[in-house]
């Protein structure tokens, strides 16, 4: 819900072309992650230190 008032909050102020959006207990452990637009969405927290990096769904390759 937050983060729908916050889209739609920020959407009155400016024409932004890029949103970008994550729990705060998310935020990154390493500082080479790059925060950008590309086309495709992207999971940047799909492994998690408390499930010891290991994806807890199933992975399938398209």
């Amino acid at each position: 819900m937050l983060m729908n008032i916050g889209y739609a909050e920020a959407s009155k102020q400016a024409n932004y072309s890029c949103y970008i959006f994550h729990d705060v207990d998310l935020l990154p452990e390493d500082n080479r992650n790059i925060y950008n637009c590309p086309e495709q969405p992207r999971h940047m927290s799909a492994s998690l230190d408390r499930h010891g990096y290991r994806h807890v769904y199933q992975i399938e390759k398209t």
